[in-house]
């Protein structure tokens, strides 16, 4: 009798041993499963690359004082955004500021956002034909959603930045000296100047 309750007792332990192990097979391979998922997706993260040029420089854009801003408006996709980059294309040497302004309630730049300083160099400028674009890093920025005003005025030298003729809609220009009172203008050309994001 008590050979048989040993059996017995024997089995019920192999079998709760074994269902151990199944267990822990199963969720060996869940998370390796898991696993392989987030490698799938770093490997191949996604981005929204806002712009409105057509990729044909044709003229350049000049700033004839310290306060002449060119501005760009982007509307995201919904939800909030990381910036990853911005990029443009430099006509001429010297130091712009790039400011992204929040939206306000008159539909205008308001507060701003964040604010970069990119020195442009010879190696920098593109005749417009040859595909070279001057990247600004955003990746330690805030996040952004809704509308943005992306803003550039120079702060040293004489830059640049090629347009296309794209009439978009979305370019401005405004004057920040507040004796000037110029507020933001619509021009017809677009800046070669684009934004990316990831969701």
């Amino acid at each position: 009798m008590q050979s048989a309750q040993r059996k017995d007792q024997s089995s019920r332990a192999q079998g709760r041993s074994a269902a151990l192990i199944s267990v822990g097979l199963l969720l060996a391979a869940a998370a390796a499963g898991c696993g392989h998922g987030a490698d799938a997706a770093t490997a191949a993260p996604r981005e929204f690359v806002m712009a409105y040029d057509d990729n044909r420089a044709t003229a350049s854009l000049v700033f004839p004082s310290l306060t002449y801003e060119s501005i760009l408006r982007l509307e995201l996709p919904d939800g909030k955004h990381r910036p990853d980059r911005l990029q443009l294309q430099a006509a001429a040497p010297g130091t712009l500021a790039i400011t992204v302004y929040e939206n306000d309630l008159l539909e205008s730049p308001g507060e701003p956002i964040f604010e970069v300083t990119r020195e442009l160099v010879g190696e920098d400028v593109s005749n417009g034909k040859d595909g070279r674009w001057v990247l600004a890093d955003l990746r330690d920025r805030p996040e952004l959603k809704g509308v943005v005003w992306i803003g550039m005025r120079k702060m040293a030298g004489e830059p640049a930045i090629w347009t296309s003729a794209v009439v978009s809609g979305q370019a401005y220009l405004r004057d920040r000296d507040p004796k000037k009172s110029m507020g933001l203008l619509p021009v017809k050309r677009t800046p070669m100047v684009r934004l990316a994001v990831r969701p």
